[in-house]
């Protein structure tokens, strides 16, 4: 179902001096998620993915895509737990959105917008978000419809510039754990979602008392809420902005945005 587009694996050779950037093969990302159980696929509750290092999204896309296959095969079936219909579709489409988290230290590499960096990762996601809502559900999602408006919000919220090594360069910290995230409870039954806010350094402080193989998201503890309420209406929510964490001279402005 992804489309397909030119790679760059190098974008130019002081990106990789500075930033060590260089992208994963879309075939070679493909591989990989192959290996992954099915389960984790599933379209509700969708399973969490954390990308520290995602660069434009060559592994967002891959799992947003799968994810997106799940969905196309419960809708063909009626077998979603939102229902039948495109909106119970589109429900599970946001949530599957949601469950995606990334950080990368170009905002190039996550805003775009730059010459030779014009597409993003957040806007990869809603490129693919609108394309499939055409091709699987005959919709034309507009730019300023609720959905387009949710799916912004949430990419906006999931994506984010910074550094997820605890010191950068010169051997300062780079307040990784001041990282906003949000966490979002779906229910089908009502099509509504509630968010609740916790904070990168949060988890991490509860996960380092563990020995676990995988890093869990969320903190036992109860992260704040601060929205409930239709799922479509998203963008209504309370912006969580993102600490301006410094980052090197090469990520476009030097700062998160």
């Amino acid at each position: 179902m992804m489309n397909k587009v030119e790679e760059r694996l190098v974008k130019s050779s002081k990106r990789v001096r500075d930033l060590g950037e260089v992208f994963t093969p879309m075939a070679t990302v493909q591989e990989m998620l192959d290996l992954l159980p099915e389960t984790v696929w599933k379209s509700h509750p969708s399973p969490a993915f954390l990308e520290p290092a995602c660069g434009d999204g060559n592994f967002l896309v891959g799992i947003f895509d799968s994810k997106l296959g799940r969905i196309n095969k419960g809708f063909a079936n009626d077998k979603l737990a939102a229902g039948t219909g495109t909106e119970a579709a589109q429900f599970h489409a946001l949530e599957a959105l949601s469950s995606i988290y990334a950080v990368d230290i170009s905002a190039d590499n996550i805003i775009g917008g730059t010459i030779g960096h014009e597409i993003g990762a957040r806007n990869r996601l809603l490129n693919m978000f609108t394309n499939w809502n055409l091709a699987v559900l005959s919709r034309q999602v507009e730019k300023n419809s609720a959905v387009f408006r949710a799916a912004t919000w949430i990419v906006e919220h999931n994506l984010l510039v910074g550094n997820m090594l605890p010191y950068d360069a010169n051997g300062k910290p780079t307040a990784r754990e001041r990282l906003p995230l949000i966490e979002y409870n779906w229910d089908p039954n009502t099509l509504t979602v509630t968010l609740r806010k916790t904070t990168f350094g949060d988890v991490m402080a509860i996960e380092s008392a563990k020995i676990t193989s995988q890093l869990s998201l969320f903190t036992p503890n109860e992260p704040v809420q601060f929205w409930h309420g239709n799922a479509f209406n998203i963008s209504e929510a309370t912006r969580v902005t993102a600490p301006k964490l410094r980052c090197p001279e090469r990520n476009g402005k030097g700062l998160n945005r």
